[in-house]
């Protein structure tokens, strides 16, 4: 296993845990604030892997790929942003 797929692996395993502990915390504590924390960074976690995957490949001097990876990354946080501020600030979970 390559440095790059451990740290993509390590990336995606802190974000699946930390969401559930939120989800799970949330449920049992009956918190909407620590569940729509744990929905959000749980649909954060693919983002950061693909921020992951872009740096290590800039790092790792393969610039075609890292660009697209780039590109890639720049189409997701856009989305994200254009749906997000459309509902601000109604839509966070921590009212």
């Amino acid at each position: 296993m390559t440095p790059l797929e451990r740290a993509v692996e390590r990336g995606l395993a802190a974000g699946l845990l930390l969401s559930a502990l939120l989800l799970l915390g949330g449920l049992f504590l009956g918190s909407e604030s620590a569940l729509g924390w744990g929905v959000i960074l749980l649909m954060l976690t693919p983002v950061v892997r693909v921020l992951v995957v872009t740096l290590g490949m800039l790092i790792g001097r393969d610039f075609p790929m890292g660009a697209v990876s780039a590109f890639v990354f720049v189409v997701l946080v856009s989305g994200i942003m254009a749906a997000g501020f459309s509902t601000w600030p109604r839509a966070l979970p921590f009212r």
